[in-house]
């Protein structure tokens, strides 16, 4: 049984400035009012820890920057032997994803002004074991690139001579921005927004899907999701019937949507549609159905409505919830399961430069500075920006995830209790939320910046527990950039003496070995404290236990010697 919410949204003026308004329906509300009582355990007063499972080892990677502050993330550091975990809760696991781009751009001679720029994104999977998924999407990145360059060049031949004779449009631009809409084990679903501007009267943008088994690899037609096609051709149809007059659609547009399900694909293609975690989603491209003034149209059919529609493996249901909140946005939600829906936001009083000392989360009426909860234990600030989501565990109990960014992009995650009458810190740690990512309580990912023979990001797969705080089985951190252009490698300058296994086997299970300098080496994960994994050139595994550095000292020593010694150069960001 799960919980289905309705948006709806609207503007308003609040404080003299606009605000928007969502409204989230909750069918079924009773079972809030069963979860109420809940099995968890209740969360104690003084600020609990981000779980893991296994025994605490991470201790503070920014002295500096952190001061006395607590670190809030427990660390799962395998013992020899012992491999690595699985979240495991029971639902599909998130699958995590990136997004890499291609940037290329004309430039004039002599002003230096920007002629034309083309951004072209690329996708990866950054984890292990799928292979097949992975071709299929180096497939889709090759074709994507090669569409994407070739309209480039087209523009750069079309507009030279004027550019020469400085008569041309400058500033024209070709740029796909990727969004995930579902991404797990099971799944992986996403659109592309074309965004052109190449002069003319209005830029122009368009949409493209694309739907993945991630287990084959194999690209899923929506007749392979819908039980039966027909049935939804005509909800689809029914839908976009209700919305005529909103849309303004042409006067044949039936007669268009008819072909885009069942006309000649060399001519109309696929239907263009996305799963997520709620339904499906089908999308009609600008001028496919109306006049541009009305831009795409978009119909969705959610699991809860159309149960029998949308085949039983891809369908999701959950107690649980997260939608994305922003800074000024309202949202109405029922936090106690009486029926009625208590107003939720949070704003910032930001300064010339966008920085704000703290956030304001206004509940039920209520406001609450975030700097009535500052202490050692917690910094509280807002930054530069802020983002969140709101979270339903299956307690009925509502969270607030929020996630500010201050200097040089750090970003750090508080987490709140949001009650009818009141608002109670639970957490925070320097963690971010991925937001190309679909956040799913029952697996998601954070990441975290290390500074651990090198500085970039990791992450790890969480699940929202019924006290709110994320919890982990994961054993290890992998780091993001492994899986890109702009991995973290060392060359080391001196003959180290390591262990190293063979790929795919258990941590500890290789034999010491003496390698010598000039020995190249790719990271590929970190417990967050004192140990690392990275790739060798011949695919073997090597194993840094790192020794933390003195009160004198800003690095570690491995083997008794400086890091920074054992390496030709360790890629520190300042």
């Amino acid at each position: 049984m799960g919980i289905s919410f309705y948006k709806l949204t609207v503007r308003m003026h609040q404080k003299g400035g606009k605000m928007k308004k969502r409204r989230l329906i909750s069918v079924l509300l009773c079972i809030s009012l069963f979860f109420a009582g809940g099995c968890g355990q209740k969360t104690a007063e003084k600020q609990p820890e981000i779980q893991e499972t296994a025994e605490q080892t991470a201790k503070e990677t920014h002295k500096a920057e952190r001061g006395t502050r607590q670190e809030s993330v427990q660390g799962n550091t395998p013992e020899a032997g012992q491999e690595e975990a699985v979240t495991v809760t029971g639902a599909a696991a998130a699958l995590p994803m990136l997004v890499d781009y291609d940037y290329e751009a004309e430039y004039d001679q002599d002003s230096y002004e920007t002629l034309i720029s083309v951004e072209i994104p690329k996708i990866l999977v950054i984890e292990e074991g799928h292979d097949a998924l992975s071709a299929s999407l180096e497939e889709w990145n090759q074709k994507t690139y090669k569409s994407q360059m070739g309209a480039y060049k087209n523009v750069i031949s079309d507009n030279r001579e004027l550019w020469d004779e400085g008569v041309g449009m400058t500033e024209l631009s070709i740029e796909g921005n990727i969004t995930f809409t579902r991404a797990d084990s099971l799944v992986l679903s996403y659109y592309m927004d074309t965004n052109e501007w190449l002069g003319g009267a209005h830029p122009y943008s368009f949409k493209e899907t694309c739907n993945y088994d991630v287990k084959t690899g194999k690209d899923l037609k929506l007749s392979d999701v819908v039980s039966d096609y027909d049935t939804f051709y005509k909800e689809v149809c029914a839908k976009l019937e209700e919305r005529k007059d909103e849309y303004g659609f042409y006067e044949d547009y039936p007669d268009t949507v008819k072909n885009v399900f069942y006309g000649d694909k060399e001519e109309y293609g696929e239907p263009l549609w996305t799963l997520s975690g709620d339904g499906i989603t089908v999308y009609f491209n600008t001028y496919v159905l109306a006049p541009y003034a009305s831009g795409e149209q978009a119909v969705s059919l959610s699991f809860i409505e159309y149960p029998e529609l949308i085949r039983k493996q891809y369908q999701k249901h959950s107690d649980q919830w997260a939608i994305p909140i922003a800074e000024d946005e309202m949202c109405l939600v029922d936090l106690d399961g009486d029926g009625a829906e208590e107003e939720i936001s949070y704003s910032a009083d930001r300064d010339e430069y966008d920085y704000a000392d703290s956030i304001v989360i206004h509940c039920d009426g209520n406001s609450y500075d975030t700097a009535m909860f500052m202490d050692s234990d917690y910094y509280g600030g807002c930054g530069y920006s802020a983002s969140g989501y709101l979270v339903r565990t299956q307690n009925g109990k509502t969270w607030l995830y929020l996630e500010t960014m201050g200097e040089g992009d750090g970003k750090y995650l508080q987490i709140f209790e949001l009650m009818k009458n009141d608002v109670r810190f639970v957490t925070a740690d320097y963690l971010g939320i991925d937001p190309n990512q679909p956040f799913d309580p029952e697996s998601f990912v954070l990441s975290k910046r290390f500074d651990i023979l090198g500085t970039y990001e990791a992450y790890k797969k969480f699940h929202v527990e019924e006290d709110g705080i994320p919890k982990t089985e994961d054993l290890l951190w992998t780091i993001v950039s492994t899986y890109t252009d702009w991995k973290v490698e060392l060359t080391s300058s001196i003959d180290m003496e390591l262990s190293v296994r063979e790929a795919n086997t258990k941590r500890g299970s290789g034999q010491k070995e003496t390698l010598p300098a000039g020995t190249h080496f790719v990271l590929l994960k970190t417990d967050g404290e004192a140990y690392a994994e990275a790739i060798l050139d011949d695919g073997r595994i090597c194993e840094f236990e790192l020794e933390h550095p003195s009160e004198e000292e800003w690095e570690g020593r491995i083997n008794g010697v400086s890091i920074s010694d054992c390496f030709e150069y360790v890629p520190y960001a300042g």
